[in-house]
């Protein structure tokens, strides 16, 4: 019986290695999605910060001209 139980013993230690290696797997396998992830929205808010910048520059512009051209309408009115 003590070699049943030893053998026992042995099983139920490498069972929980194989865990807890398991664990570690599926949890650099996380990271490494969540970093995948993270690197897309950092470019993604780069992107959407180009287009903004890019916009109020486009915006600026327009509200001068219309502010040069409503300045012009009442000089002359």
């Amino acid at each position: 019986m003590g070699e049943l139980e030893e053998a026992n013993h042995r099983l139920e230690n490498a069972i929980a290695r194989l865990e807890a290696a398991s664990q570690r797997i599926g949890n650099s396998v996380a990271a490494a999605h969540v970093e995948g992830e993270l690197k897309a929205l950092r470019l993604r808010c780069a992107d959407l910060e180009n287009k903004s910048q890019s916009a109020a520059i486009k915006l600026n512009t327009i509200i001068k001209r219309l502010r040069d051209i409503l300045g012009e309408n009442n000089v002359s009115g």
